[in-house]
């Protein structure tokens, strides 16, 4: 019986990342999340993607609720962009054999289905990232 081959499937790249003072809900009551003044680059993960938002793997949490800035560099014909996400999710993710600590970020799409976010979806699923 041959052995199978495990291929990558997820798609790395560097993004931007800006925190936008947000209300969140924390332990039954709303409370204000400063947001930052500067984007803080960082390389991350797609583990999945759609048209309506994307789920990252990133070394930092995320608070849920939490809205942010997405910068995306420019990749084949498209052009830099900035897409504000609402997290969704924040699941802390650690192997211990592979000595990899992470967090899983569900990222919600403020605007979904934009003609932008539509041709990144594309090149994502065809890994071109």
């Amino acid at each position: 019986m041959p052995m199978s081959t495990y291929k990558e499937q997820r798609i790395s790249l560097r993004v931007g990342i800006k925190k936008i003072t947000s209300i969140i809900k924390s332990s039954g009551s709303y409370k204000v999340e400063q947001g930052d003044n500067k984007i803080v680059t960082s390389k991350v993960k797609v583990i999945d993607i759609s048209t309506g938002g994307l789920c990252i793997e990133a070394k930092s949490q995320v608070k849920i609720g939490i809205i942010l800035d997405l910068e995306l560099p420019k990749i084949e014909n498209l052009g830099t962009n900035i897409i504000r996400c609402e997290c969704t999710r924040s699941i802390f993710r650690e192997d211990p054999l592979l000595g990899k600590r992470c967090y899983e970020l569900g990222l919600k799409f403020e605007k979904p289905n934009t003609k932008y976010i539509k041709e990144f979806y594309k090149l994502a699923i065809a890994k071109k990232i």
